[in-house]
């Protein structure tokens, strides 16, 4: 990029990731903007000089709303660069996805930050493979990333698989991160969110984060009900439309080893992600097997063992492997997740390992990430 002092980010949710990467191209660009939908900080507020034009939330409550509000954010987002930043350097994150097209009627200056690929993240819940929307979006892909700048992603099978839109030498691999400054492990006798519902002597097992349709969270209370040792605690923590289904079976089964909590604040996310032994991560039905959660790299900060309910073939279960730090399972795998589970319940000297190995794993994703973007 780097053809204006001026540069705008557009993500429709955006958080630490974009306060991060606004604040490292504050090094080149003499004014910096974001269009968003919402911004959810952490440890650091949004650098009081970038301006923020609010457009459209992101609704995930169904298939139907989700398109609108990623249709309306992308109108939203062309009339305030039509109007504002005509002359702009612009990032643009594939969130919403139909953001990336457009380029076809701006002529900014343009990078592109892709965390989900579409269309190809639909083929695996579309019948029609080879739709005539499908075919289109595909050629149009084409036409905008040869005129990127540069296009960022975050794995290498990502951009193997973006290499079938642009060449490979335009791709730049920039893996999510987290901060490790904000999120470390903190003993239990230390930890207030322990206290705070009586953990201290529980081995916690985690799930945070949306509880939506799309994501088998349901296997978590499948695994809870084949679990028999009494010193397991099960612990969702989280909102989503899914989440009164999950209660009802919970109650259903008779479970007294589970626990629902709601999103906790930003300033207590590090105590309730420290107090899990062992930490969920889902892959949503309609993910592409090439994404990674951006939990996963929070989860490594805090030093957790993680399990993993994804694809073999998938790049979070290969990540997981590569660090060897935890399991990953198929969803139909309940014995196995159950044997596992207690296996590192009763054996502290391997669950010490893999909580090792994720904090080793921390170091490779800081926030220092963040400025490669320049």
């Amino acid at each position: 990029m780097q053809k204006s002092d001026t540069v705008v980010l557009l993500n429709q949710s955006s958080g630490y990731l974009q306060i991060d990467i606004l604040e490292a191209l504050g090094e080149k660009y003499k004014n910096r903007a974001i269009i968003a939908g919402e911004i959810r900080t952490r440890d650091k507020e949004l650098p009081s000089d970038v301006k923020w034009h609010k457009v459209i939330k992101y609704n995930r409550n169904s298939f139907v709303r989700r398109t609108f509000t990623w249709l309306v954010c992308t109108i939203q987002m062309f009339w305030i660069i039509i109007w504002k930043y005509r002359k702009a350097d612009l990032l643009i994150v594939s969130n919403p996805p139909t953001a990336t097209l457009l380029p076809l009627i701006i002529r900014n200056s343009f990078s592109l930050l892709i965390y989900d690929i579409y269309p190809d993240s639909l083929l695996q819940i579309l019948s029609n493979k080879k739709s005539f929307i499908i075919r289109s979006w595909q050629y149009l892909n084409r036409v905008v990333f040869k005129k990127a700048t540069k296009v960022f992603t975050l794995t290498d099978g990502m951009k193997t698989a973006l290499s079938n839109y642009v060449d490979s030498s335009k791709i730049h691999v920039v893996p999510i991160w987290s901060n490790n400054n904000f999120l470390k492990p903190i003993p239990k006798d230390d930890n207030t969110f322990i206290q705070k519902h009586q953990l201290q002597d529980m081995f916690i097992v985690m799930y945070s984060g949306n509880i939506g349709y799309t994501h088998p969270v349901e296997v978590i209370v499948e695994v809870a009900n084949e679990v028999q040792n009494p010193n397991i605690q099960f612990m969702i923590v989280g909102e989503g439309e899914k989440k009164a289904l999950l209660m009802e079976k919970a109650t259903d089964y008779n479970l007294d080893n589970i626990r629902f909590l709601p999103f906790q604040a930003a300033e207590d996310l590090p105590f309730s992600l420290s107090a899990a032994d062992v930490a969920f991560v889902t892959l949503s039905t309609e993910s592409s097997a090439l994404s990674v959660p951006s939990k996963t790299y929070s989860l490594f900060s805090v030093g957790a063992a993680l399990l993993c309910i994804a694809s073999p073939a998938s790049e979070l279960a290969s990540v997981i492997k590569k660090y060897n730090n935890g399991r990953s399972y198929e969803q139909g795998e309940i014995e196995e997740m159950k044997r596992f589970i207690e296996e590192l319940a009763l054996d502290k000297a391997q669950l010490k390992g893999l909580k090792q190995n994720s904090l080793k794993a921390s170091l490779d994703y800081g926030p220092e990430n963040a400025k490669q973007f320049l």
